[in-house]
């Protein structure tokens, strides 16, 4: 909120309830969610909580030692999509679907990150390492 009270149109503005503090939930984001579509079907992350990513993480461990059922198993935990719909998709758009996910997940924090640094007058940016898909090198 601006100094008289009135909203700025600025992003935490739009989180504020009576500018006084953010609500969050356990239940739903405060951010849109992320969908992909398959054979015509949405399908809508699940909530990117601490507990997903220990298990998506988990999964990117054993992506990254070659393991290529855990990619699929990422997107299982992220997506909710049925690996008998999964089985179908090629692995390369697998790949893609995670590293669309991760840059959704990642542009959210670097619009925080950017009005941060403009407020401080760097500009420091999100670690994209943490998460990151199986590269074409390490295949």
């Amino acid at each position: 909120m601006g100094p008289t009270g009135h909203s700025t149109g600025h992003y935490w503005d739009l989180l504020m309830i009576n500018g006084k503090k953010l609500v969050l939930s356990t239940q739903k984001s405060i951010h849109k969610p992320i969908e992909v579509e398959i054979d015509g079907k949405t399908y809508q992350n699940r909530p990117l909580s601490r507990t997903t990513f220990d298990e998506v993480k988990k999964y990117e461990k054993a992506a990254l030692k070659g393991d290529i059922e855990a990619l699929y198993k990422q997107v299982q935990v992220l997506f909710g999509v049925p690996i008998e719909v999964l089985n179908k998709v090629d692995v390369r758009d697998i790949n893609t679907l995670i590293t669309y996910t991760m840059e959704q997940i990642l542009t959210a924090s670097a619009k925080t990150d950017k009005e941060k640094a403009e407020k401080n007058e760097s500009k420091p940016g999100p670690d994209k390492s943490a998460l990151s898909p199986v590269s074409s090198q390490a295949r």
